[in-house]
C-alpha cells in the first residue's frame, strides 16, 4: 500500500533523488518524455522513495493526484491484474479528492456501493468509468478489458482537468502478464505505451534488478520516452551515518569504529543496513562490538530477514531441485574462482551441467538480480548475496549445520586484531558434565598464568550457566555446545543450548557469602556470575539460549 512507508522522519539519506522526483509534480514542467525509470539493484529502496513521493503528493500538493501500482505476481492473470489496478486506481483517487486514506484501504467494499459518493461529489464522469468498465468485464475480450484498466488515469486526468502523477512499482513485472497461463500472451507491457505518452500522466516507473527496465524501453513503443534515474548505493558516509541512527532509534550503542568498517561489507544497501539493525535488536545486543555485528551477520545471512529475502528470490526463479542445484554450482563455482572464468562450453563440464541447463541457469539468475545482465556468468559483487548463497550451498548441496556454517562466515570477516584462540567442546545433559567444562576453564586459566583463586570463581560461574542449560532447556538434542575464545587480554566463554529459554535470573539465589562459605558447585545465580565476570549477557536466537560470559584480564591476575 503507498502509505505503508518509513515516516518522513526516518527517510534519510535519499533527499535529493526525491527532490528530483518531485519536480513532476510541477506542471510548468511537463513534457511528452516526462516519465521516469528508476532503476537499481535489489535493497536500493527504489519502492520506499516512490512511496515517501506518492505520500508528499497526496498530502502537500493541491492539483497533482498520485495513483500507486505495484505488480505482484498473484495479480499478473490480465482477469485479475484488470480488477486490482481498476479498483485500486478508484479508491486512490477517490482518497485524495477527500484526503481521506481510509478509502484506500476498504478493498473489500464493493465499488458500486461509492456511486452515492461520487455523485454527491459531482464526478459523474468516475460513474461512467464505473460502467464502461463493468461492461468490458463482462465482454471477455481481454484487450479490451486491459485497455479499459490501463488507460483510466489518462480518461481521469482529461475528464478533472486534474493531471496524474504515476507510478508503477516493478514494472518489469508487467512482461509476464497472461490470459490463461504464463506465456501464452506477450508483449502486453506495450499497452501501457498510451498512457505513459500522455502528457498529462508522467510516469516513474521501477525495476529490478539494474538494467531489466532498458529491454522494455527498447521496444519501438517506448523508446525515447522516459529518463533513466539510476539509484545507488549510498555512499559509504551515509550508509554510516544511517546505521547510527536507525541504532540511536532502538535504543542500541554502537562501537562507531566498529561499525565504520562494517559499513564496506554491507556495501550501502538500505536494505541490508535497516535489517542487519533489526537482527542486532532482536539477539537483544545493546553495547555493540565488532563481535557482535558479526555474530549478527552470521545470523542475518543465515536465518534473518536478508537471508528471507534471498530465498523467496531464489525460490521464486528456481523451483524444481534441479535448476536450483545447477544454479548453486554456477554460483558457488564463481565465487570460489574469482577473476577466472572458463568459457560456457568448458565451464559446463567442469560443473557437469549441460550447456542447455547452464545457459537457463544464467538468464533465471540476471531476471532473480543474483547477476547483472551482461556481466559473464556467475559475477557476484555484492558480499552479502555472496555470504547468502555460501550459506545455502552449504547447507543444501554440502549437508554442512547453521552452527558451523556461522562460524565461516564470521570467522571470515574477523579482524586480527579481534581474533583470539578459540575451542570449542560439546557436552552431553548428563550428571556432572559440566565438571568437564570446568576442567578446560581451569586449563585455559593455567596457561594465560592467571591467578588460581580466579580460576575458580570462573568455573563456578560456567558450572552455573551448564546447568541451567541443562535443567532448564528441555532439548531433545540433550548436549551443551560451548566456546571459549581466549586471548591474552579476555576469556569469553559462550554456553548455548536449544530448547525453550532459560532465565539464569530465575533460578534463586543466596547471598555471594553465603554461597563462597558453603563450597558448594551448584546453585549459582546471575548475581554472582555478574559479580565474577565483567559481563553477562543471555540472547535467545531461533530457538536457542545463549550466555555469554566475559571476564577482562588485568595485570594483576596474571602470575609472575
Amino acid at each position: 500500500m503507498p502509505f505503508n512507508s518509513l515516516p518522513s522522519s526516518d527517510f534519510i539519506n535519499r533527499e535529493n533523488e526525491l527532490a528530483y522526483l518531485k519536480r513532476l509534480a510541477d506542471l510548468n514542467e511537463l513534457d511528452t518524455s516526462n516519465n521516469i525509470l528508476l532503476e537499481g539493484a535489489r535493497g536500493m529502496g527504489k519502492t520506499e522513495i516512490i512511496k515517501q513521493l506518492y505520500r508528499h503528493v497526496f498530502w502537500e500538493d493541491r492539483n497533482v493526484i498520485p495513483f500507486y501500482y505495484s505488480f505482484r505476481r498473484g495479480t499478473l492473470k490480465a482477469t485479475h491484474f484488470v480488477r486490482d489496478y481498476f479498483t485500486r486506481f478508484i479508491r486512490q483517487y477517490l482518497a485524495c479528492w477527500k484526503k481521506n486514506p481510509s478509502y484506500i484501504d476498504s478493498m473489500g467494499t464493493p465499488l458500486i456501493k461509492l456511486v452515492p459518493l461520487l455523485a454527491s461529489l459531482k464526478l459523474e464522469w468516475m460513474i461512467d468509468l464505473l460502467e464502461n468498465h463493468r461492461e468490458h468485464m463482462a465482454g471477455g475480450d481481454v484487450y479490451e478489458q486491459l485497455m479499459s484498466a490501463i488507460t483510466v488515469p489518462v480518461i481521469a486526468a482529461r475528464s478533472a482537468g486534474r493531471p496524474l502523477l504515476v507510478l508503477l512499482d516493478d514494472f518489469h513485472m508487467s512482461v509476464h502478464l497472461y490470459e490463461n497461463e504464463p506465456g501464452d500472451l506477450p508483449g502486453l507491457s506495450s499497452l501501457f505505451e498510451g498512457p505513459i505518452k500522455t502528457s498529462l500522466c508522467p510516469h516513474i516507473l521501477t525495476g529490478s534488478p539494474e538494467g531489466v527496465l532498458e529491454g522494455i524501453f527498447t521496444d519501438d513503443a517506448f523508446r525515447g520516452k522516459a529518463e533513466r534515474v539510476f539509484l545507488g548505493e549510498l555512499p559509504e558516509h551515509d550508509a554510516y551515518a544511517h546505521f547510527l541512527t536507525l541504532c540511536e532509534k532502538f535504543g542500541l550503542n554502537a562501537d562507531k569504529e566498529a561499525v565504520r568498517g562494517f559499513m564496506r561489507l554491507l556495501g550501502g544497501n538500505p536494505l541490508y543496513i535497516r535489517n542487519m539493525v533489526k537482527a542486532l535488536r532482536k539477539m537483544h545486543k545493546k553495547d555493540i562490538s565488532e563481535n557482535d555485528l558479526l555474530e549478527s551477520y552470521g545470523h542475518e545471512v543465515l536465518e534473518g530477514e536478508t537471508a528471507f529475502y534471498w530465498s523467496s528470490v531464489f525460490g521464486e526463479h528456481f523451483r524444481d531441485p534441479s535448476g536450483r542445484r545447477a544454479a548453486l554450482e554456477l554460483l558457488m563455482y564463481r565465487i570460489r574462482a574469482g577473476d577466472g572464468l572458463p568459457d560456457y562450453d568448458r565451464l559446463s563440464m567442469v560443473l557437469g551441467i549441460s550447456p542447455s541447463s547452464l545457459t537457463s541457469a544464467v538468464e533465471s539468475l540476471h531476471r532473480a538480480g543474483m547477476m547483472k545482465v551482461g556481466e559473464r556468468p556467475g559475477q557476484i559483487r555484492d558480499n552479502v548475496l555472496q555470504d547468502f548463497i555460501l550459506g545455502l550451498y552449504m547447507k543444501e548441496i554440502e549437508g554442512k549445520k547453521a552452527r558451523h556454517i556461522r562460524e565461516i562466515i564470521e570467522t571470515k570477516y574477523r579482524s586480527a586484531k579481534s581474533t583470539a584462540t578459540s575451542f570449542e567442546m560439546v557436552i552431553p545433559m548428563a550428571s556432572d558434565a559440566e565438571l568437564v567444562a570446568a576442567r578446560a576453564v581451569e586449563q585455559i586459566g593455567r596457561n594465560l598464568k592467571i591467578d588460581p583463586d580466579l580460576i575458580d570463581k570462573i568455573q563456578l560461574a560456567l558450572i552455573e550457566c551448564c546447568i541451567n542449560a541443562m535443567e532448564h532447556s528441555g532439548s531433545y538434542e540433550k548436549k551443551v555446545f560451548l566456546k571459549f575464545g581466549v586471548s591474552s587480554e579476555r576469556l569469553e566463554i559462550s554456553i548455548e543450548s536449544p530448547g525453550r529459554f532459560f532465565d539464569p535470573g530465575q533460578t534463586g539465589e543466596q547471598s555471594t557469602e553465603e554461597k563462597l562459605g558453603a563450597g558448594t558447585k551448584r546453585g549459582w545465580g546471575l548475581t554472582l556470575m555478574r559479580k565474577i565476570m565483567d559481563e553477562v549477557r543471555v540472547e535467545r536466537i531461533d530457538e536457542r539460549t545463549r550466555v555469554i560470559l566475559v571476564k577482562k584480564i588485568k595485570p594483576d591476575e596474571v602470575l609472575k
